[in-house]
């Protein structure tokens, strides 16, 4: 089982650089980072984990996803960048497309990319008018973009997407092209893995319930004539994203590692609190002494 990393890497935060030396040079295996590019000022939208329903600050504060993994790439050898996630229905597809191939030739083929559909409606709508309608404008994105990936003419006949023969290079290192791992806990979010994902990210899903998702989601997968072995389940746990205050309390011990490992996890992510260099480094070396 893989180990990997989420932080909101903003300015206040240890660098994105910095951190990803450190968690390379503490053998874990990946750095994920979200995504939230503009958001509203004012909005009406309750942020579940929240009592007063607002954002977490650091949600404000985000660099651009991209171009904060190709910095933790150019100074990492073996350490995996990926998206924990890219909100698609929000992004042009062609342009996101050629951004994941970029970042996956500029990585050396190890960029994951990690989707989501999005909850704010108020930042979507100053986007794009996709909210009503976003699963499955994130189905038809994915479709386009893996054709952007892997056909040398690709065009392309969609509701919402749409563009005649077009040249889209560099092609990803990753072939067919970087795993495309799907985000959400809705009821609906196993039959979208098993029907077209590469993988899944849930938050918070415990030991107990891994075996149970992977039994459905192999069986979904073998429904649509898929090969349920080359699905992945990654799994997110720790600190409420955006958390702010250090808690090393938050982390998971070596026990609950092995418990996720021994289930069938092929990944765990923990989510660290956006704090500076001194708690970082702490956060850091107490998960990667759990370790299983």
């Amino acid at each position: 089982m893989h180990l990997g990393i989420l932080m909101f890497v903003t300015e206040r935060a240890l660098p994105v650089t910095d951190l990803a030396r450190a968690c390379e040079a503490r053998g874990i295996e990946s750095l994920w980072v979200p995504e939230h590019p503009i958001v509203p000022a004012e909005y009406e939208t309750r942020y579940p984990l929240a009592e007063d329903g607002k954002l977490p600050r650091p949600y404000t504060e985000l660099p651009d996803c991209f171009a904060t993994l190709a910095a933790a790439a150019a100074v990492t050898r073996e350490l995996r960048v990926a998206t924990g996630v890219c909100l698609v229905p929000e992004r042009d597809p062609l342009l996101t497309a050629h951004q994941v191939a970029t970042l996956d030739l500029l990585s050396g083929g190890r960029f994951l990319f990690g989707v989501g559909a999005g909850w704010l409606r108020e930042e979507m709508d100053l986007l794009t008018p996709h909210f009503p309608h976003r699963f499955a404008f994130l189905r038809e994105a994915i479709m386009a973009m893996r054709k952007l990936w892997t056909e040398e003419r690709p065009s392309f006949e969609g509701r919402w997407v749409r563009f005649p023969p077009v040249v889209c290079k560099p092609k990803p290192v990753q072939k067919p092209h970087p795993p495309v791992i799907l985000g959400g806990m809705g009821p609906n979010a196993r039959k979208r893995v098993a029907a077209w994902g590469d993988g899944w990210l849930p938050i918070g899903l415990p030991p107990d319930a891994v075996a149970e998702a992977r039994l459905e989601i192999s069986r979904r997968a073998l429904e649509h004539d898929r090969d349920p072995e080359k699905l992945s389940l990654t799994v997110m746990i720790g600190a409420p994203p955006g958390m702010e205050t250090p808690s090393l309390d938050m982390l998971p011990d070596r026990d609950t590692l092995a418990r996720y490992r021994d289930a069938g996890a092929d990944r765990v992510v923990v989510s660290l609190p956006t704090v500076g260099p001194d708690d970082a480094y702490r956060h850091l070396d107490r998960l990667a002494s759990a370790a299983p």
